[in-house]
């Protein structure tokens, strides 16, 4: 009854205040402001439309592997903003003639609240959705980590988003809980290769044949950055380590590491690059029991 009653008197409250503006204009001043409401109408839905058209036809917009989906839910939104401004301007087109609005905006509010009470958490699923898809926050088959979950975007919707852990564990995450995700499919990802030499042999002529072998790999499509060779990074009592350095886009860079480590290998057999040699040293416990 008070969610009525409230409701009816701000309605009420309105009317009056629109009927009060347009009281005192003759005939040809209240066809005038007709007018210009329909003509204001009109120009602001022609600017939105080519707003939205010069938005979804940039080149950036075509190239995010949700476009489809980016067209339909903007025009969703669009057909939303349109209705909404016609409803306004009948409304105070009504006002303007002098005809009670009072009634339509009484029924309105209550199913607004209604919705509003009922379906809070359903608007934010919606609202959040599309702004993580207009964005581009992330598209199916990303690897994310959203709320302390980590793994493959399977669906990304409206309301929630699908993500398949490593345990093939679907978690589907609606979208109004998420408010950091972390995409580690947009970033390079650095590998670090490190292989250890005797050390016998001379570190700048190591350096010097590795760098030549993987000269090759400079012009890889798969890598980003690299490969760099950083050199002696640790030395140890019969050995030291080298380190080699290079960016790949997320997903390449597992098949280039193995190609590159057997390509380090085969350089250090062919110039005669010696490996450490693993030393294991024998330790005899005796059992006091068995002297016993």
């Amino acid at each position: 009854m008070n969610l009525d009653k409230n409701t009816n008197t701000v309605a009420n409250e309105a009317d009056a205040a629109l009927q009060s503006t347009f009281a005192g204009l003759g005939s040809w001043q209240r066809l005038a402001v007709v007018a210009a409401i329909i003509i204001g109408i009109f120009i602001i839905l022609q600017i939105i439309n080519r707003f939205i058209n010069r938005q979804l036809n940039s080149d950036k917009i075509k190239e995010k592997g949700s476009y489809n989906r980016i067209v339909t839910i903007t025009k969703l939104f669009e057909r939303i903003i349109k209705i909404a401004l016609i409803f306004i301007g009948v409304t105070i087109i009504m006002s303007v003639f002098g005809i009670s609005i009072a009634p339509i905006l009484a029924t309105l509010g209550v199913f607004s609240l209604a919705i509003g009470v009922g379906a809070q958490n359903l608007v934010k699923d919606i609202i959040n959705g599309f702004f993580i898809i207009f964005e581009d926050q992330y598209s199916v088959g990303d690897l994310v980590e959203i709320e302390g979950i980590e793994g493959i975007v399977e669906d990304v919707g409206l309301r929630v988003t699908k993500v398949r852990d490593f345990g093939k564990i679907l978690h589907i995450i609606p979208n109004s809980n998420i408010s950091i995700v972390s995409n580690k499919e947009r970033a390079n990802v650095r590998t670090r290769i490190d292989f250890y030499v005797d050390n016998s042999c001379d570190p700048n002529f190591v350096s010097e044949k590795i760098k030549k072998a993987i000269e090759k790999y400079e012009d890889d499509t798969r890598i980003a950055m690299g490969p760099n060779l950083w050199g002696v990074t640790e030395n140890a009592k019969d050995s030291y380590k080298m380190t080699l350095v290079y960016y790949t886009k997320q997903g390449e860079q597992y098949e280039l590491e193995y190609a590159i480590r057997a390509e380090i290998l085969k350089t250090m057999q062919r110039e005669n690059i010696k490996m450490p040699i693993v030393r294991n040293k024998l330790i005899q416990k005796e059992d006091s029991d068995a002297l016993l």
